[in-house]
């Protein structure tokens, strides 16, 4: 008989709860199965449609605990990063090694497990917009997981950056912390006096629409939430007449080669993540979420029986 390991899935009443499973198991030549020590909190997991009967979670450090077989992926006992679109929040976890790195011993598990959808969404929506060194790129959202790493990596780019932030606790946080944009606004001060060559907007409503004005000509806006749960009012002429392309993040490609360049960024200390451990993977079972609110990332520990 498999042995069953301790995980979270959605609960009939719309939460999260407690449950055991069998303990997953290698399918294909290239899984790896890990002893999962680390998970992080994504608000997209929060209402995300979950089965009820497989963990729930994206994000994932653990030790390898069984490697593939076709001889390409970490070894045993190794430290590594994962993702994938299901299964983080489980004492195991198998993902394919395309969606595996190996983690640097100088960067901490906790921080490493904040990293995989920020990171990656960050990272790979720099790269959807292709800017050059010395243009310019607004950020809405900007002490959030994905804000925060996304204005590191532009400004690493040679990106001029300005971040919005919502709160009076937002400015202050920019303003004292290491990431550093060229240039900090509040987003009840509008109208923007500058304009930007390209956007990305995380959190929609009246904020999306009045910063599209300031959008150059043949410029980029990118959409990768609605953090305000509003619904945006957007001029459409102002997209036609600028010829300004409105996009929204879909690159769901093997996350494995962008996650090593991430944990590279970060044991080299050009990029820094903002990631605060708040205990055990109870906390999420409680609903205890209003760490989510603080800047950067919050990740858990996974208790192992």
């Amino acid at each position: 008989m498999s042995e069953n390991v301790k995980a979270i899935v959605k609960s009939d009443s719309g939460g999260f709860e407690f449950t055991s499973l069998q303990r997953p198991v290698r399918r294909t030549e290239s899984d790896i199965l890990i002893k999962v020590t680390n998970i992080s909190l994504n608000r997209g997991e929060l209402d995300f449609p979950w089965e009820s009967d497989k963990p729930a979670g994206w994000d994932a450090f653990g030790i390898v605990t069984e490697t593939s077989t076709d001889g390409q992926g970490p070894k045993i006992g190794e430290r590594v990063l994962t993702w994938s679109f299901s299964g983080a929040w489980s004492q195991y976890r198998v993902v394919d090694r395309a969606n595996v790195a190996i983690v640097p011993e100088s960067v901490p598990a906790a921080v490493a497990a904040a990293l995989p959808v920020a990171g990656l969404t960050a990272l790979r929506s720099l790269r959807a917009l292709q800017l050059q060194p010395g243009q310019s790129l607004a950020v809405t959202g900007a002490t959030g997981g994905v804000g925060h790493l996304l204005i590191q990596l532009a400004k690493h780019a040679g990106i001029k950056v300005t971040a919005v932030a919502n709160s009076q606790r937002g400015l202050d946080w920019l303003q004292n912390s290491d990431v550093k944009p060229d240039a900090i606004v509040s987003a009840k001060e509008y109208p923007f006096e500058e304009a930007f060559d390209a956007l990305v907007d995380t959190v929609g409503g009246d904020l999306l629409g009045h910063l599209l004005e300031n959008v150059v000509p043949d410029g980029k806006v990118l959409i990768l939430g609605v953090a305000s749960g509003q619904v945006a009012s957007i001029d459409t002429t102002i997209l036609v007449s600028r010829r300004i392309d409105l996009i929204s993040y879909k690159d769901y490609s093997p996350a494995g080669e962008d996650l090593s360049t991430l944990l590279t960024l970060i044991s080299e200390k050009i990029i820094k993540v903002y990631a605060d451990n708040i205990g055990n993977w109870d906390k999420v079972i409680k609903q205890d979420f209003l760490q989510l609110l603080a800047p950067g990332k919050v990740t858990l520990n996974v208790l192992q029986d």
